[in-house]
């Protein structure tokens, strides 16, 4: 059986990840929402409408991958330690 501090570190391990997906999924849907309103406001054509609404899925990803990526930075320290 592991010893409880690891078990307590796989936890805290196991909700960041859960918080990160959380996260990426909901600033995906924000910029493809928030794009797809916007160019149902300012765009005729189809085809400018769907470049807009990929275009904020991307900024909503990028936005998550970059948060993602500092949570991350910030894990990988605590998780070389050993005791």
């Amino acid at each position: 059986m592991a010893p409880p501090n690891s078990l307590t570190k796989e936890l805290a391990i196991d909700a960041k990840y859960d918080q990160l997906f959380e996260t990426t999924l909901r600033r995906t849907v924000y910029g493809t929402g928030v794009a797809g309103l916007l160019s149902l406001l300012i765009l005729r054509g189809g085809q400018s409408r769907a470049i807009l609404t990929s275009f904020g899925a991307g900024v909503g990803f990028g936005s998550a991958w970059q948060k993602c990526s500092k949570e991350f930075d910030d894990l990988v320290p605590e998780l070389l330690k050993t005791k």
